[in-house]
């Protein structure tokens, strides 16, 4: 890497311009998705025929790629014509027409809003997510390049419920600390949150190295929003200046109340005066600057708050805290980037400093950029990684088939960040078109994934044929609660998870099991006695029961049945009391099914 200032101001200048172009750039010699695929395909199989590695049936990979790419599993129609279809190109022309859709953008919009607000410090922070959604899913649509995206969340100012672009930053109250260590998390794959208070445990990140760059973000200010009449309006803007003092507390005043004259008010002759408050709260400790317990004229005539570390207030500096003297103001730290020693101009304003900041990040030089969304989507398409946790990685970690995540990565940058580009070319490798083996070792080991909470609903709510899932909402209310579906927020209150926690260490829990099998919305949906009822539909096209089994298994987990599935169904059906209750027990263990929780 290159540790210039040259190269720091021109990465600074490439954010800028990003903010204002939203086009990728594509290099001259950028690879195909299909040249990557296939060079991914043969360093993973150590130049063994990639024609040795078994693929998955045409209904397999429609249900796998659809969940992945636009968050729900064909329709029935859907997986009938594309199995019909004598087009050899058909597996690249569905993903490109499931790319292009609106549900890929409002897919891949939730799953970011997840990986945000999840690990949200900031209570209030839902005020600002249907504006992130909408934010997010517009810049998908558009295909923006994820570098500028990254940047729009660096630098974001203004209302919080008009620019979802400010999410990162209202998720964590403009705290930059926390803005920090979560910008590295998301963006780099590096947590060096942890060299906070000490030097990293062990990693090589300093704690002087983290406080650089915390010192890139203390001037974002977060407040109500002043020109706005509403309660939940909050505006993100800059302090580039110190804020104005009060006046400080008149002699004539203090003279007053000091009653003995010694020129130390006690808590007793302040009582009932303006002064009384100064007793109570925090304000008493920087009053006592001696630490006597007691408050002098002079003290309190000369105590001022302390200006600095005053998280989502603005602070023009950054100050390190001094562990050993933590009432004291500590350590002025000027901003630093901790990939290399690039040098940054001092003195910058809010702005100049976070698209700075930005620029360093998404910077061609920083290899970390790149790798940590590559290993990123890579994880969430084919439930392997290079490096595990996915939001866990950098210098002082060892990838999986490094050949194929450098691979990648460089194909990533030289086609100017393009995300579509990255999961076209992923789900264009034969690796990706892999079937289930659990006993296969390294990465050729594939076990069935856990479906987001967003798949789950989807898929629930379009095998169900209806808009939505009626549940009781028990959360908060937020100010844009008529433009969310409630019922989707109440099922991600049970089956919600943070999309960078290792789907290997998420268990099923009882909540879930029982929502599944119990509730009531969901028993209703089932019932065949309804008009819109999948079972009704299915009962008005076909009248045979061995080919409404079909459609029920078609409908829900993406296949045909097998012949002992179908046996077993049609003893169960000839067993029932009624036809219809007989088809609601088989779409109810279906739906129940690990199967269909999942993507295999």
């Amino acid at each position: 890497m290159q540790q210039t200032g040259d190269i720091m101001r021109d990465a600074s200048l490439l954010a800028i311009s990003f903010i204002l172009t939203a086009s990728v750039v594509i290099a001259a010699d950028a690879p195909s998705s299909a040249k990557t695929a296939a060079e991914i395909d043969r360093l993973i199989l150590n130049d063994t025929a990639t024609d040795s590695l078994q693929q998955v049936d045409d209904a397999t990979f429609l249900r796998r790629v659809s969940l992945d790419l636009v968050g729900r599993p064909p329709t029935s129609g859907e997986i009938t014509a594309f199995g019909l279809s004598p087009s050899e190109s058909k597996h690249s022309d569905v993903v490109q027409k499931l790319l292009a859709s609106d549900d890929y953008a409002a897919n891949w919009s939730r799953y970011w809003r997840d990986a945000i607000f999840r690990p949200a410090t900031n209570v209030r922070a839902a005020f600002v997510r249907p504006a992130f959604e909408e934010w997010m899913a517009d810049n998908l649509s558009e295909n923006r390049p994820w570098d500028a995206v990254v940047t729009d969340l660096l630098t974001a100012t203004g209302t919080v419920n008009d620019n979802g672009a400010t999410a990162l930053i209202f998720a964590h109250e403009g705290q930059p600390e926390e803005i920090a260590a979560e910008a590295s998390r998301l963006f780099l794959g590096i947590q060096i949150q942890c060299a906070n208070c000490h030097n990293h445990p062990w990693d090589r990140w300093k704690r002087e190295q983290f406080h650089e760059l915390v010192a890139f973000f203390p001037r974002i200010t977060l407040r109500r929003d002043p020109q706005s009449d509403k309660r939940y309006e909050y505006v993100i803007t800059s302090a580039d200046r110190d804020r104005s003092r009060r006046p400080g507390v008149s002699k004539f005043l203090l003279t007053r109340v000091d009653r003995n004259r010694d020129q130390i008010i006690s808590e007793a002759e302040a009582k009932g005066t303006p002064l009384q408050r100064v007793f109570s709260g925090q304000g008493r400790n920087y009053i006592d600057k001696n630490g006597d317990g007691k408050l002098s004229i002079e003290e309190i005539q000369t105590a001022q708050p302390p200006d600095n570390n005053r998280p989502g207030q603005g602070a023009t500096e950054h100050y390190m805290a001094d562990l050993s003297d933590p009432g004291s103001k500590g350590t002025l730290i000027q901003p630093g980037f901790f990939m290399g020693e690039v040098d940054v101009p001092q003195g910058q304003s809010d702005a100049d400093r976070r698209a700075t900041a930005a620029g360093l990040f998404t910077s061609q030089q920083n290899e970390w950029f790149a790798k940590a969304i590559v290993n990123r989507m890579w994880a969430e398409l084919t439930a392997s990684a290079f490096y595990s946790p996915i939001d866990d990685i950098g210098p002082d970690r060892n990838a999986e088939h490094p050949e194929v995540l450098a691979a990648l990565s460089e194909g990533f940058v030289a086609n100017g960040h393009d995300l579509k580009w990255l999961l076209t070319t992923i789900t264009s490798t034969r690796f990706y078109q892999r079937p289930v083996n659990t006993k296969a070792d390294g990465f050729l080991k594939l076990e069935p994934t856990r479906l987001r909470s967003d798949q789950l609903y989807d898929a629930l709510c379009q095998t169900l044929n209806v808009t939505n899932l009626s549940l009781p909402f028990n959360g908060r209310r937020t100010p844009n609660a008529q433009s969310e579906d409630r019922g989707r927020l109440q099922f991600a209150a049970t089956f919600g998870f943070d999309p960078s926690t290792p789907r290997s260490d998420l268990t099923g829990n009882i909540p879930e099991a029982l929502f599944l099998m119990n509730s009531p919305q969901l028993n209703q949906a089932i019932k065949a006695d309804t008009t819109n009822s999948l079972i009704t539909r299915i009962s008005s096209i076909v009248q045979n029961d061995e080919d409404a089994v079909r459609e029920l298994y078609l409908a829900t987990v993406s296949r045909e049945p097998t012949a002992k599935e179908l046996f077993i169904c049609r003893k169960h059906l000839n067993a029932a009391a009624t036809r219809n209750e007989g088809f609601e027990d088989v779409l109810w263990s279906l739906l129940n099914s690990t199967e269909f929780q999942s993507k295999s």
